[in-house]
């Protein structure tokens, strides 16, 4: 009897595994950007007709580039699917050898710093402060900001080695008129290692939510991770100090939030039309 569940079980495992297989990737195309686009969150900046949609998590999404930057809109049109994104950050994943495959992505996130590691982030990137630019910044002692981590499949960090110097990516999020838009510029040239550039055809992953090492952690020694679920995340403004909040019922839930992820096949615009 035990076989026999056994094998069923497998069966089903193997038919899940097949059903996903056979599903058809998504294409997608980016359109050319004739002039720089501005990471300020603002959807009307992109034309309806370009946006593609996600229908089984109600999210609207867009590229454009041009020959030094790959731009994507991604809009939550229903704020239960962003999980605990503010916990685990936006993935955006690359692989040019034509597979679903996590190999290249970067990681954006907001992160609460304060007034001195920020000091330290900047001295890093651009160089020493002055002491009156630094007194003036360690009056607010802290800071949430925006930042982005490259990471190869095993998520270790590989910003160092795939963007050695400027330009750097940006993101932005913004609420409006109950949609959660964020806004990516991603640097393509030949001065980072991504291997994307205009007219090249790659896979591109989304993926966030889920629960991280320290949720699981809790998860163990609390016997329960509240806000377990889909709908533990709705701060707009996705403040890492935001409390996150129970999806509803008594009990805390042992499942933990739900992670989202799906590819698409995208193809950058090759210059001008």
């Amino acid at each position: 009897m035990a076989r026999k569940k056994y094998v069923l079980w497998l069966a089903l495992v193997l038919g899940i595994f097949m059903v996903i297989g056979a599903a058809k990737t998504v294409t997608v195309e980016s359109r050319w950007q004739r002039s720089p686009l501005k990471v300020d969150g603002d959807i009307s900046d992109w034309m309806a007709p370009a946006f593609n949609t996600e229908k089984s998590i109600q999210v609207d999404y867009a590229f454009g580039n041009d020959a030094e930057n790959l731009y994507l809109i991604f809009i939550f049109k229903d704020q239960k699917y962003l999980s605990s994104l503010a916990q685990t950050g936006f993935f955006v994943w690359f692989n040019d050898q034509g597979k679903k495959k996590k190999i290249l992505g970067v990681r954006f996130e907001k992160k609460a710093l304060s007034a001195a590691e920020l000091i330290a982030v900047m001295e890093k990137k651009s160089g020493p402060l002055s002491e009156e630019k630094k007194k003036e910044m360690l009056v607010k002692p802290a800071y949430v900001v925006n930042q982005f981590v490259a990471v190869n499949g095993d998520n270790e960090d590989q910003t160092g080695l795939i963007f050695k110097q400027p330009p750097l990516p940006e993101f932005i999020s913004k609420s409006a008129a109950g949609r959660l838009a964020f806004e990516f510029k991603i640097p393509i040239g030949a001065s980072n290692g991504l291997n994307l550039a205009p007219g090249k055809t790659v896979m591109v992953g989304f993926d966030w939510g889920g629960s991280t090492k320290e949720m699981r952690k809790a998860l163990l020694q609390g016997g329960g991770y509240e806000g377990g679920d889909e709908h533990s995340i709705d701060n707009q403004d996705l403040d890492p100090e935001a409390p996150v909040r129970d999806g509803g019922g008594d009990l805390p839930s042992m499942r933990g939030p739900k992670h989202y992820a799906f590819w698409c096949e995208l193809t950058l615009a090759a210059g001008p039309q």
